[in-house]
């Protein structure tokens, strides 16, 4: 541009100085001839005018010349023809009206062409009136310059006019240049007007119009040409249809051009019209300055390709209307756009950075070069094509639907927000800003760009691997979050990368699979609630944190899975990691290290193995197994204990046990932590070895005495209470610990070779209750075990904190058993529901009161009830020397169904009763390798309904026989919270004698014999622990005893006080309860008792009569018991 501004003013200079005048004349009215040089000075200069076809003439007007011209006079005051120039510093003036279009009026006026007009800085041009012009000329190549002051106030006036009125008569190349001041007030008034081709206008001054329907600058012809870098304002009104704009170009022809370049400090203001408009033709506005309208359309383009290029510095207030045709938008430079363009097709950005922050109505954005930030809008039909090299930045709202990406787009999502269009090309995309980008591509294909997807900020969400493009595309985070929308998985051939500012991982509550390695120096952060696995031997350096959900390192086809950079892993509170795989460095547990199949999610997969091959300081939970299927391992090189928790499965059975297991592997396990271990199906048996192990001390490693403790002290399989110890009882087995659920005796110091047999089978039975014996079944072994050198010693076990207390056992002695507690409760239930049985069945006297009251006869004669309580202590010898201490109660109802007497004098009477009685007290025996240890509580319930025969000879003597049936609601509960209920019956059959014999002084002895006969049927039962099962036995109670009785009559009552002395034997199966079908309890029945009774019958009436008893029983071989009962009834004859 400034070369053809340059070219047009040398054109000009080059015809002057061609004509360059050759002679001085006075300044007067005559017009000077060719080459003639004209000063005018002082006040009152005259006009002067052209001489026609004249060149070469130069007109000087001084700083001190004054005109003042009067239009009627002279329309122009100072002009010249050809080639010629006038320059003026004076104060000129034109004054009057009358001109008109084709009749205007000027103060300085190039008739011809090629003339150079001048106002200096000094100079003032004035005019009033319509069509008075301060500088004009005719012809073309002519060069207006002003850099003084020129103010016009007709209509119509124009300041500086060329070609000189109001039609293009095909005049051309004709320039304004303005430095100064230029300023008309009168309405259709234009500051600077070219007609003409190739015109140009270059304003550094001011330019301004105030009139209605002025238009500052105006342009007509093809190739005009605008270069503002000065201030150009209209500030008048739309008048006439025309509108007061700063700037007008109308081309003239459709395929003509003109070219508007508002630099860098122009301005262009119309406060009622556009700041630009341009009219016909193609168009060129470049923008580096301010264009402005106080309406709205700052820029107003015409009918053709019309072009609008923003450089730096450019700001336009207002929109920009590119009109009809096929116009575009250039970004130049670095800028911000944000005001409202319509009606242009193409924006080419160009530049090096743009924020664009209006709206538009384009079908592409093409960006060429630069950073395009888009966070306004281009339109709902525009399509985006990004150079290599270039960028695209907006976010999910304003990106244009259809992207063809070679370089760059950058999301800067600040708030949440969906793209659902399409990404093509050899690009890269990347995720900035806080917000959520959701990239849900329309197309089931999803997007194909290339060039991979790089997550710098905030959060990229994706419901399919090809939202990412296409699967050849890398995954890079440095400081952002990929979060999965659906359970899908990353395309394996994608490249993973973590660069320093680290990546998340945010599954929400889904599952995906990541097959491939992660690398990089950065870190990984796992956070949503579902399942992260990683299946690669993954390099990333930078450390992993588990925030949420699960992450997996390795599928059970996937052992090889590794985080192998080294960096320190956290797992935070409620968070998982796990799987088959490994990881490389320190872990920090908050929450749960879950080992191959105990994670939920992969049960019934095979059993497995997790490695960490550094330090593991566990405050959470290590769920090495699911109790399922044993046979997990949980591997760290060291393990610190923040009273952490591991849980793991074990097979409890017998030493050697399948279990899951923690190896500690060369290192150390310190600190404190609580085992819970969950029965894999172990039915319980006797660990007389090492036990089962769950800590492997490996490769040298130690663990600390306090590392370890079971959680509750014990943990039940079957018959047993299984404890956790330090070591086993073989060498090398010192660092590891074990399951055991026998106390071992003390190693013997006896060197040499071993001899006899260890002992074998289960524990010995009978002697385990009371204190431990030296006597084990078999022979114990001395010495070292076979086959170990004799100066290696067997180790001694260590109990964990937290066990209950256990004996010490001399070397000889047996391994002892831990029962626990429930077994002693279960012993005993058969013993108590005998006791029940024979408390109910009793014996005739008890039941009946006496003999000599049964003298009723027919049918239903008479009634009896009685109730009975007291206190009985049972104790057992066996396996677990069970005992039962507590009250036993009872109540029955009989009635004789029918009594005869015979001739002789033998009676005989038939009946039935109904009772209820309860046993209720607390249960002691061997548990947990403690003798006589409280245990819990046993109560029974007997339902029973029984019949009796009784006969009575004529001598007194009497035969009593009695069938019951009870049933029996049996519930057991230890101290462990263990309660039960199960049911089971008895029958019982007694058959009982008697013969009194008169010895004088009122006073009868009568010996008696008694036989009573029980079997027992208890239910088996399942406490949640292991199943139950009650043996079916028959046992016997044979009773001799002498009673001594008196007779006396006290006013109406006879009273029949006596005493009763009794030797009790039972016999019969011992009893036996078999726990989970493998370990029987064996608790050994028979004893011989002594039992001593006093009583008092007393007949009241004629018809009723009362009887009391009271009785104490006490073993005097045998089973101990220590039995109290006190005995009251009533019968009544009807």
């Amino acid at each position: 541009m400034l070369k053809t501004l340059g070219t047009r003013l040398g054109f000009a200079v080059l015809l002057y100085r061609a004509f360059a005048p050759s002679a001085v004349a006075s300044c007067t009215g005559t017009a000077p001839p060719s080459g003639t040089t004209v000063a005018c000075t002082g006040a009152g200069i005259p006009a002067v005018a052209a001489q026609t076809g004249s060149t070469g003439v130069t007109i000087n007007v001084d700083s001190t010349a004054v005109g003042n011209f009067a239009r009627a006079a002279q329309p122009v005051a100072l002009s010249v023809d050809t080639g010629s120039a006038i320059t003026s510093s004076g104060n000129l003036s034109l004054t009057g009206g009358g001109g008109s279009g084709g009749a205007r009026g000027a103060v300085l006026l190039g008739v011809s062409s090629a003339n150079l007009l001048t106002n200096a800085s000094a100079g003032v041009i004035s005019t009033t009136g319509a069509f008075n012009d301060g500088m004009a000329a005719n012809g073309s190549n002519n060069t207006l310059t002003n850099n003084g002051s020129i103010s016009t106030s007709g209509p119509n006036a124009y300041g500086m006019s060329a070609a000189w009125g109001q039609t293009n008569l095909g005049q051309a190349g004709n320039m304004i240049v303005n430095t100064g001041t230029v300023s008309t007030s009168g309405s259709n008034a234009r500051a600077a007007s070219i007609l003409g081709g190739s015109g140009t206008v270059n304003n550094s001054g001011q330019l301004s119009t105030t009139g209605a329907a002025g238009q500052t600058v105006y342009m007509q012809g093809n190739a005009d040409h605008l270069i503002n870098t000065g201030t150009i304002t209209a500030s008048g009104v739309t008048a006439g249809g025309t509108s007061a704009d700063a700037v007008f170009s109308n081309t003239a022809g459709s395929n003509f051009t003109a070219l508007i370049e508002n630099r860098a400090g122009g301005q262009i203001i119309s406060q009622n019209g556009s700041g630009i408009r341009t009219l016909n033709g193609n168009s060129t506005i470049i923008n580096a300055g301010l264009v402005q309208s106080g309406i709205g359309t700052a820029i107003t383009m015409g009918n053709g390709n019309d072009s609008l290029i923003l450089q730096s510095g450019s700001v336009i207030n207002g929109s920009a209307n590119g009109g009809a045709g096929s116009n575009t938008v250039t970004l130049q430079g670095s800028g911000t756009a944000s005001n409202a363009f319509t009606n242009f097709q193409t924006l080419l950005m160009q530049g090096t950075l743009w924020n664009w922050t209006g709206t538009g109505t384009f079908t592409l954005a093409h960006v060429q070069t630069g950073t395009l930030n888009l966070t306004g809008t281009l339109g709902t039909s525009a399509a985006a094509l990004v150079d290599a090299g270039s960028t695209l930045q907006a976010n999910a709202q304003t990106l244009p639907q259809n992207v063809t990406d070679n370089g760059l787009v950058r999301f800067t999502q600040d708030s949440a927000g969906t793209y659902g269009g399409l990404m093509s090309g050899t690009g890269s995309v990347e995720k900035a800003g806080a917000g959520t980008l959701t990239l849900a591509p329309a197309a089931a294909s999803g997007n194909s760009y290339s060039g991979g997807t790089v997550l710098t900020e905030g959060t990229l969400s994706a419901s399919a691997d090809n939202a990412l493009g296409a699967a050849s595309g890398g995954v890079a985070f440095n400081g952002g979050t990929l979060q999965f929308g659906s359970s899908f998985n990353l395309a394996a051939t994608r490249a993973i990368t973590i660069a320093a500012g680290g990546g998340t991982i945010d599954t929400q509550d889904f599952q995906s699979t990541i097959t491939q390695n992660i690398s990089g120096a950065g870190a990984l952060n796992k956070v949503g609630t579902g399942m992260l696995i990683l299946d690669g031997a993954n390099s990333y350096a930078g450390g992993t944190t588990v925030s949420a959900g699960t992450l997996v390192v390795g599928d059970a086809v996937n052992a090889g899975a590794a985080l192998g950079g080294g960096g320190a892993t956290t797992v935070a509170s409620g968070a998982t990691l796990g799987g088959y795989g490994s990881v490389t460095g320190d872990v920090t547990n908050n929450g749960t290290i879950s080992v191959a199949n105990a994670l939920a999610q992969f049960d019934g997969q095979p059993n497995g193995a997790f490695t960490i091959n550094g330090q593991l300081v566990n405050a959470g939970l290590a769920q090495i197994g699911n109790a399922r299927s044993v046979g997990n391992t949980l591997t760290v090189s060291n393990y610190v204990g923040q009273n952490g928790t591991i849980s793991l499965g074990a097979m409890l059975a017998g030493d050697n046990s399948a279990s899951d297991k923690l190896v500690v592997n060369g290192g150390k396990a310190t600190g404190s932590s609580t085992l819970q271990v969950t029965n894999a199906g172990g039915a319980g048996a006797p660990t007389l070895a090492d036990g089962i192990q769950v800590v492997q001390a490996a490769n040298g490693a130690t663990t600390d005495l306090s590392a370890f403790r079971l959680s509750g002290g014990v943990v039940a399989a079957g018959a047993y209470d299984y404890y956790l110890a330090k070591g086993g009882v073989t060498n090398g087995t010192s660092e590891s610990w074990y399951l055991r659920n026998t106390v071992p005796p003390a190693p013997s110091t006896t060197t040499g070779t071993p001899t006899g047999t260890p002992p074998t089978g289960t524990p010995p039975t009978g002697t385990p209750g009371g204190t431990p014996t030296d006597t084990p079944t078999g022979t114990p072994p001395t010495g070292t075990p076979p086959g170990t050198p004799a100066s290696i010693q067997p180790n001694l076990p260590i109990a964990a904190a937290g066990t209950p207390p256990l004996p010490s056992l001399s070397p000889s002695a047996a391994p002892m058993p831990l029962y626990r507690p429930e077994v002693v409760i279960y012993a005993e239930v058969p013993s108590v529901a005998r006791q029940l049985g024979i408390l109910q069945v009793d014996n005739f006297h008890d039941r009946q009161g006496e003999q000599s009251l049964l003298s009723e006869n027919g049918t239903l004669p008479a009634a009896w009830g009685r109730v009975w309580g007291g206190h009985s202590t049972l104790s057992q010898s066996g396996d677990v020397n069970p005992e039962f201490d507590g009250s036993v109660v009872g109540v029955q109802a009989g009635h004789d169904i029918y009594a005869d007497t015979t001739a002789s004098g033998q009676r005989n009477h038939f009946g039935f009763f109904i009772g209820f009685a309860r046993a209720t007290g607390d249960v002691s025996g061997l548990a947990d390798a403690t003798p006589n240890a409280d245990v819990g509580h046993l109560a029974i319930n007997a339902y029973s309904l029984g019949g009796y025969w009784t006969h009575v000879g004529a001598g007194g003597w009497y035969t009593d026989a009695v069938v019951m049936g009870s049933s029996l609601v049996v519930d057991p509960s230890s101290r462990n919270g263990i309660a039960t209920t199960t049911h089971g019956n008895a029958v019982t059959g007694s058959l009982e004698g008697g013969l009194p014999i008169a010895i004088g002084y009122g006073l009868t002895l009568e010996p008696q014999a008694q036989l009573i006969w029980q079997h027992l049927s208890i239910n088996d039962l399942n406490d949640g622990i292991s199943t139950v099962t009650f043996n079916n036995g028959n046992t016997f109670v044979g009773r001799f005893g002498v009673r001594l009785a008196g007779h006396y009559d006290v006013e109406h009552t006879t009273l029949q006080p006596y005493l009763r002395l009794s030797v009790l034997r039972s016999f019969g199966s011992d009893d036996k309860a078999t726990f989970a079908g493998v370990t029987p309890i064996v608790t050994t029945v028979g004893q011989t008792a002594g039992q001593i009774g006093a009583g008092v019958v007393a007949k009241l009436t004629k018809q009723g009569s009362a009887f009391a008893t009271v009785s104490y029983v006490t073993n005097l071989g045998g089973e101990h018991q220590r039995t109290i009962i006190g005995n009251a009834g009533v019968r009544w004859a009807w």
